[in-house]
């Protein structure tokens, strides 16, 4: 059983055949000149329309292919970072490619702050309104929290920071948010906006960066001028292909799912509650229903998940991109207790999980658990 969903998702099925035929018809270059190359560049084209659309943008803007969320990530930091940027704004909850490259250009001597989170894993409203000064140039937030689900409101952010100064540049990355909540880029207001395929059921090895009309970036990857000029590389047609499909789907399956999983949440906590663990949950009511961040008291996360795995059961301890690292950033800067950090789990459902294995992840957690106080003793 699989509830590591925030990690990655299964790639709906049908889609598996769909890509074979994808290979037998769209496997040439789309920057060949011949016909066949010219029609997978159309179909790119028109897959590029179809995202633009789902997101809520308009015609006019622009979304590039990239590698990956964090490559989408990197482009909208490093893409627009300009050597006379006097400050630049970042949360302290944000996903390792965004942390990581605010780090680096820390190192580099850009001024560079860090906002706070409040006890719930949302940005801190009163540091943000106190950093966000008219000489800040660039603001990137995360929409929902790929630690705990915490819900950024990032169109009242926008509002804040575009108040302060018009000319900021706002990114947001959609990660965990497209798809499982309500995304509208023009509602949001944002500039720029990362989302990725293989979150939404789609492959892994291709994501996205929505482009607001007027925003100007500068390549971090050279070579042919792919994705007119800022990303080069020979496009991925099939997981450009299967990327519009999945975005579609998840805008248009997004209350069904968004129902299941809010079910699959409270029968978690519900038969979790009706045992005798001790335990914390680090995820509130107003989160995405997708993720719950729950420690046990007295227990080491990374113990708890192998017992778990030699059980056939699947979850993390935060972040895949960061889980070799000891600690939790995100869990510290909400004021979480050492102890309840070493033994943070976080449990992400998906559309193709069930009431009954969610029920069956309790039973084994309670045995895991049990099991590990008594060894302990």
């Amino acid at each position: 059983m699989f509830f590591d969903n925030a990690s990655t998702t299964k790639l709906d099925e049908d889609l598996i055949d769909e890509l074979k035929n994808l290979n037998e018809e769209f496997f040439y270059n789309p920057g060949g000149l011949y016909s066949k190359s010219r029609n997978v560049k159309k179909q790119i084209e028109d897959d590029r329309k179809k995202i633009i659309e789902c997101l809520g943008g308009e015609s006019s803007d622009n979304f590039v292919f990239t590698g990956s969320a964090t490559e989408g990530n990197n482009l909208a930091i490093m893409g627009v970072l300009r050597k006379n940027f006097t400050k630049m704004l970042f949360s302290m909850g944000e996903h390792p490619s965004v942390y990581n490259t605010a780090l680096e250009l820390k190192n580099r001597g850009y001024n560079v702050e860090f906002i706070t989170l409040d006890k719930t894993g949302k940005v801190d409203l009163d540091d943000f309104k106190n950093k966000m000064t008219a000489d800040v140039d660039f603001v990137s937030i995360m929409h929902v929290s790929n630690e705990t689900g915490a819900i950024n409101d990032i169109c009242s952010l926008v509002e804040i920071a575009k108040g302060v100064n018009e000319k900021v540049i706002f990114h947001s990355d959609g990660v965990q948010a497209y798809g499982k909540i309500d995304v509208d880029v023009s509602t949001l207001g944002v500039d720029m906006y990362t989302i990725s395929a293989h979150k939404i059921y789609g492959c892994k090895g291709i994501g996205g960066l929505y482009i607001k009309k007027g925003v100007n970036l500068k390549p971090i990857i050279f070579g042919g001028g792919q994705e007119s000029g800022l990303r080069s590389g020979t496009e991925n047609y099939m997981g450009i292909h299967i990327f519009s499909k999945v975005v579609e789907r998840a805008k248009n399956d997004l209350l069904k799912n968004s129902n299941l999983v809010k079910l699959l949440k409270l029968k978690f906590i519900e038969k979790l509650s009706s045992t005798s663990l001790k335990y914390s949950l680090h995820s509130y009511d107003d989160n995405s229903p997708y993720i719950v961040s729950v420690s046990f008291d007295k227990c080491r996360a990374e113990t708890l998940l192998n017992m778990l795995n030699d059980n056939m059961i699947y979850i993390g301890n935060g972040s895949a991109c960061s889980s070799k690292n000891s600690g939790n950033r995100i869990l510290q800067n909400m004021g979480v207790p050492k102890d309840g950090v070493e033994g943070n789990l976080r449990i992400s459902f998906s559309k193709h999980n069930t009431v009954g294995e969610v029920e069956k992840l309790v039973d084994c957690l309670s045995l895991c658990v049990g099991d590990y106080l008594s060894k302990a003793r």
